[in-house]
């Protein structure tokens, strides 16, 4: 595993997993089910198997797409890139849950639509800030040094773009992948709730609405460590991807 992402995960320890288990003993302690804690621990299970595969897929579909709207913006990738970077202010966490509540009642499975309401922000989001990043990259400007440099000296085309551009796009993607990660876990309690999805949201949902402090707090706390666990993992993939924490060496070729 890369020392960057075993750093992340290590700093993250006492900012995410010490608030989830603080979360799971005041379930234990204070909740009237003798379960509760266990319980608690199976929704953030839940919740986790919603938000982090939409997350993933959302921003590598968003930051690829968005990065070739800026390499060929008349391809049907380039399109698609557009509509997405495009398509965000348009697209509210609060409309596609509840698309996605009316896709279910139809007869729709719950847990893909509620990847694919989850995922489609993040792509957007990710399309958004990869395509003036990939256009900076590819430009005359000080940002496109390294591609310009690595022409010159004769490299592959698709060699260029792959380690020379496309981590120049990637990196603002990255570092706004907070902002990301906040967006799913809202849409994710929202959506657990709509869609009778047996998550740690839904769980804290439920005993607000029943006026339960000791059902809601316990999740609350367990959800904000989640919450930075998601953003720790962000951080580390994107240390990992950076190309100045590989090697000092020079790219010497595909």
């Amino acid at each position: 595993m890369p020392r960057p992402l075993i750093r992340h995960l290590i700093d993250a320890v006492p900012t995410a997993v010490l608030p989830m288990a603080a979360g799971v003993g005041l379930a234990a302690l204070s909740a009237p089910q003798p379960d509760a804690a266990m319980a608690l621990l199976r929704g953030l299970a839940v919740t986790l198997l919603l938000t982090l595969p939409s997350l993933a897929i959302g921003t590598a579909l968003g930051t690829l797409a968005g990065a070739w709207a800026a390499v060929a913006p008349r391809s049907p990738g380039g399109l698609f890139g557009r509509l997405l970077a495009g398509a965000g202010p348009l697209l509210p966490g609060f409309l596609l849950a509840a698309l996605a509540t009316l896709a279910v009642r139809a007869g729709a499975s719950p847990t893909p639509l509620g990847w694919t309401a989850l995922a489609i922000p993040a792509a957007c989001q990710a399309a958004r800030l990869a395509r003036p990043a990939m256009d900076r990259a590819l430009g005359p400007g000080p940002e496109g040094g390294a591609v310009r440099m690595a022409r010159g000296l004769g490299l592959d085309e698709r060699a260029v773009l792959r380690h020379h551009a496309l981590p120049q796009a990637v990196d603002p993607v990255m570092r706004g992948l907070r902002a990301a990660v906040l967006a799913a876990m809202v849409g994710a309690v929202a959506l657990e709730s709509l869609l009778d999805l047996p998550g740690a949201g839904a769980s804290m949902i439920d005993a607000a609405r029943a006026g339960s402090a000791a059902g809601a707090v316990p999740a609350l706390v367990a959800l904000g460590g989640l919450t930075a666990l998601l953003a720790a993992l962000g951080l580390a993939v994107r240390d990992w991807i950076d190309p100045a924490n590989h090697s000092s060496t020079p790219y010497e070729g595909a």
